[in-house]
């Protein structure tokens, strides 16, 4: 699918998902945070780092111009 847009296209994909996000995403959001809440009325210590490995690379600070970029550089020919 991603070969078959152009770049302008593209960035109109990129801004229409940080409007829209992946379903999928927010499940995951809506479930950790119910896991969290319901650990910690338990009083066990646990934070969203814990319950997810990738978001300490998730942290960074990325606009969606930068992501754009590199997305497009990613697969440029």
């Amino acid at each position: 699918m991603l070969d078959a847009l152009s770049p302008q296209q593209f960035d109109e994909w990129i801004a229409f998902r940080q409007i829209e996000p992946d379903p999928a995403d927010r499940l995951r959001v809506i479930l950790t945070t119910g896991l969290l809440a319901l650990c910690q009325s338990w009083g066990v210590e646990i934070t969203p780092k814990d319950l997810d490995p990738m978001l300490e690379e998730q942290e960074q600070e990325v606009t969606p111009e930068q992501a754009a970029a590199m997305m497009r550089l990613a697969y440029s020919r």
